[in-house]
């Protein structure tokens, strides 16, 4: 009599299909092109890449190589998010790379290039709620102080700032914008997210109009239409600009809030709901596609609203007896 065999496939025999096994290397590419082939924005696939590169820098920094078909839970633990944990990285900055990780070995299991997908336990950080930091007016002007406007790259660097400031929009944006996006006539910049992203259009004023045309009339003729451009005539690179700007903050002794491209984004947020801006229009010139961190700069500087209210009441204004 034939003894029925068991149906359970051994986990050793689980990857017939993997004669050789492909370098990380491979299986980031081929997920970076299934994320162009389901139009997911520039932006996020450039957060992809960025920090699944990041991720194999920490094996490397390890003298590890991080092979995604044979490394284990614990394995990602030690050489990833333990190096991250131990280098003070923000929660949300850690965890918008296990999310990375998280939606790459999904990749993997889905496509059947691993039998288990082990980074599903990965947990994620418990971050801090409501820990928006903005720069101050003060800290705002010390910063436009310090780049050397006698030189092309401290005008750049200046005028990247008042941009930053003037509209929101996040360094990847400012960075691909190239001269078409500009429209000096109803005062507007388009804002191309890419595959995947719906274009926007975001205004500007005055200031800022005058600040970009005398840049772009130093910046003169280049064999590339990127807006903004390095001594080589090349496009910059995102690191490139978050150190300068950082330095920037070393040099006018900012303390107490991180000197970064995205502060400006937050602080631009703050002062716009503080000089009296709806919510609905800070949504769509932000980019966001739902009110729901709008919501949260307004219940942050609920004070500053309080304060706009008493001073544009209608009601207070009307002077009724």
């Amino acid at each position: 009599m034939n003894t029925r065999r068991k149906n359970q496939v051994a986990s050793t025999a689980a990857q017939p299909f993997l004669k050789t096994q492909p370098s990380f290397e491979d299986l980031l590419y081929v997920f970076l092109l299934d994320c162009k082939h389901r139009n997911l924005s520039r932006r996020t696939i450039g957060f992809y890449e960025y920090s699944l590169l990041q991720m194999n820098k920490s094996f490397t920094e390890k003298n590890q190589t991080l092979n995604p078909c044979s490394v284990s839970l614990q394995d990602l633990q030690t050489y990833f998010v333990g190096p991250m944990i131990n280098k003070t990285l923000a929660p949300h900055t850690i965890n918008g790379r296990l999310k990375s990780c998280k939606a790459f070995f999904s990749f993997l299991l889905k496509h059947d290039y691993v039998a288990v997908n082990v980074a599903e336990k990965l947990t994620l950080l418990k971050a801090p709620k409501d820990t928006i930091h903005t720069f101050t007016h003060d800290q705002v002007l010390q910063l436009l102080r310090m780049p050397n406007q006698k030189t092309f790259t401290g005008l750049r660097d200046y005028t990247i700032m008042i941009v930053l400031l003037e509209t929101g929009i996040r360094i990847g944006e400012l960075l691909a914008l190239t001269l078409k996006d500009i429209n000096f006539k109803e005062r507007e910049l388009r804002i191309d997210p890419g595959k995947g992203g719906k274009a926007r259009n975001v205004p500007f004023q005055k200031t800022c109009a005058k600040v970009l045309q005398t840049y772009i009339s130093e910046r003169g003729t280049t064999k590339i239409d990127i807006l903004f451009v390095s001594l080589e005539n090349g496009p910059l690179h995102i690191r490139s600009i978050q150190d300068r700007i950082t330095d920037y903050g070393k040099m006018a002794r900012i303390t107490g809030v991180r000197v970064s491209p995205h502060t400006f984004r937050h602080s631009m947020s703050k002062m716009y709901i503080r000089n009296g801006g709806d919510p609905f229009s800070l949504q769509q010139i932000l980019g966001h596609s739902s009110l729901e961190m709008v919501h949260t700069y307004v219940r942050l500087f609920s004070n500053e609203v309080r304060e706009q209210h008493y001073r544009y009441s209608p009601v207070e204004h009307m002077k009724l007896e």
